[in-house]
């Protein structure tokens, strides 16, 4: 896990630029991903991963993943 050091700050995009630059960047990204994208994305991501926490062991072998690989999966924030 990375700690704050003044190196990890300076890899930063957002603090080399400045932050009301990096602002205006967010602002410009969200004006190009449509909200109703947004909201698709994060409804597909809680329907497969409730989906996918349902699944049995039998079912979880033949998709070649464990039970640590979905909880991995399932702890995600939905619009991951």
């Amino acid at each position: 896990m990375r700690n704050g050091t003044s190196e990890t700050l300076s890899n930063n995009p957002c603090h080399q630029i400045g932050i009301s630059q990096c602002c205006k960047a967010t602002l410009e990204n969200l004006k190009e991903k449509p909200w109703k994208a947004i909201i698709k994305k994060i409804a597909h991501n809680w329907r497969t991963r409730n989906r996918l926490s349902r699944l049995n062991d039998a079912q979880l072998k033949d998709l070649g993943l464990t039970a640590a690989d979905v909880d991995h999966e399932v702890r995600k924030p939905v619009w991951k």
